[in-house]
């Protein structure tokens, strides 16, 4: 017998920025067979698309478009009428759906900014070569092999957050000053914040906005980081064109700092440590600072052979019995060649702080 389906309750949400002249309207839910089919239209000029996204919420539950089983116009839709989510319900709630839950419409432009005015960009779902090239001089043993990678599509900050920004959420946060550099002015990227605060500060951001928040996986984060790049492992062929795109271990921050340890590349950005964000050129996706900066937490347990039992869809490794460390990546202010590349992976543990790391956060389609 087939199992009936609860009407759920109606929760729209629509985010409209002055740019952002489209509405959607019809939006109605009923059951087909095994199926629940969200019906909508979205309304505006024929060469637009926008983001749409669904979330149900039960009472103790709260899931997003990438946890439910769906089909449809998901995801990057055009616009126009007669708009159609599937939704296998039984495969993510298989006793049947309880009572009083409640379905979120969630559409959103491509560029989209939440009430915060953090900014993010859809990245369309897509498939890569994930890790370093068999060339690689400077890659390690856990960057390889290069293997094939698809992910969903997700929307990841335009700019890695800021101290302004995480300072909202806590007032006492200090990223760090010295006679050498200053790293705690507003547009500057936060940095000595730990991977255990920022799950903090993503529950934060819900409570204030209910939307989901979470840091990139890895794969996420090198597939939107290359935006297309394949044959290299940066964003330039010429180091002394670095200084273009990326804040990293340069001719300003070598007199200053002095590491002569490192050495430095051949070129000046003028900046000593974390500059603004958003002061280099953008990747593909039109994001800034994926190399240097800032180097970025990510979702992920760090294993060293994550890449040999790697799934080919979507892969995170969250194994704590294997390593307790959290992975890290992009490079730094303080990263010279070996560091500053595409596909270069580190880690540290998840209660440590230190001034180059810092992070930028997925929004929940």
């Amino acid at each position: 017998m087939l199992k009936y389906i609860p009407v759920l309750f109606i929760s729209l949400f629509f985010y409209v920025g002055s740019s952002f002249a489209v509405s959607y309207s019809n939006a109605t839910a009923e059951q087909q067979g095994s199926y629940l089919v969200f019906y909508y239209d979205i309304n505006g000029s024929p060469s637009q698309k926008v983001v749409v996204g669904l979330q149900i919420r039960t009472k103790d539950k709260l899931l997003s478009t990438r946890q439910l089983h769906l089909e449809g116009d998901i995801g990057l839709v055009s616009v126009g009428r007669n708009k159609k989510i599937y939704w296998d319900i039984f495969k993510d709630f298989p006793d049947g759906l309880p009572k009083n839950s409640r379905w979120s419409l969630l559409v959103r432009p491509t560029h989209y900014a939440n009430s915060f005015g953090m900014k993010f960009v859809y990245i369309p779902a897509g498939c890569f070569e994930m890790g370093a090239a068999k060339n690689d001089k400077f890659a390690k043993q856990y960057e390889f092999p290069r293997h094939k990678v698809c992910v969903n599509g997700f929307f990841l900050g335009q700019y890695e957050v800021t101290n302004k920004q995480f300072k909202m959420f806590d007032k006492t946060h200090k990223s760090g000053k010295s006679k050498l550099y200053d790293l705690s002015k507003d547009n500057q990227p936060v940095v000595n914040v730990s991977w255990n605060e920022i799950q903090k500060y993503t529950k934060w951001l819900y409570a204030y906005t209910k939307e989901i928040y979470r840091l990139p996986t890895e794969s996420e984060w090198e597939y939107a980081a290359r935006a297309g790049i394949e044959t290299r492992d940066t964003y330039w062929t010429n180091e002394k064109d670095a200084c273009r795109y990326a804040n990293v271990y340069d001719i300003t921050s070598h007199k200053k700092v002095k590491s002569y340890l490192q050495k430095p590349f051949q070129c000046s950005d003028g900046y000593v440590a974390t500059a603004p964000v958003g002061k280099f050129l953008p990747n593909r996706f039109d994001l800034y600072d994926m190399i240097g900066n800032a180097a970025e937490w990510c979702y992920d347990t760090f294993y060293t052979k994550a890449y040999k039992t790697s799934k080919t869809y979507n892969p995170v490794y969250l194994n704590p019995y294997v390593s307790l460390a959290k992975s890290v990546r992009g490079g730094s202010w303080f990263s010279t060649k070996k560091d500053a590349r595409l596909s270069a992976r580190s880690n540290y543990m998840p209660r440590l702080i230190n001034d180059f790391i810092g992070f930028r956060l997925v929004l929940e389609p």
